[in-house]
């Protein structure tokens, strides 16, 4: 008799075994992609700082820089694109984040968008939040 309770229990557990793993692979996988937001503009202009006033960010066009003491050099002055980072799992798609790339030189620098509006810019690098707000 316990031999035979042996045998169905393996039989039961090798069985819920392969169920398992049939139904694991037709699990829909999460797609994670990046393409380039539908509005790639940002407001031209000067942006400041809010924790520090002679800080802030010029944009032209497709062009950003970053200045300190209310001064930037032509070396400053950078590309930048907005990036939007999505996941689509089967048929449903969502945006996770939107993000500034910088392009500086051989390096580009990340920065995800917080917010954005005719007012105010909040980007977060690493663990730093800075919000700017729409000077002139």
């Amino acid at each position: 008799m316990n031999k035979i309770l042996i045998k169905f229990l393996k039989s039961i557990f090798l069985t819920s075994t392969i169920l398992f793993l049939f139904q694991s692979c037709n699990e829909n996988k999460i797609i994670k992609y990046a393409k380039l937001n539908n509005n790639q503009t940002l407001k031209k202009g000067e942006w400041i700082s809010l924790t520090d006033s002679l800080a802030g960010i010029s944009i032209r066009g497709n062009k950003i820089a970053f200045f300190k003491k209310m001064i930037f050099n032509s070396e400053d002055i950078c590309e930048y694109s907005i990036i939007d980072s999505i996941y689509k799992d089967g048929k449903s798609k969502r945006i996770i984040g939107v993000f500034l790339f910088v392009a500086k030189n051989k390096d580009t620098i990340k920065y995800r968008i917080i917010k954005r509006n005719e007012k105010s810019i909040i980007l977060k690098s690493k663990n730093k939040t800075e919000t700017y707000t729409f000077w002139r």
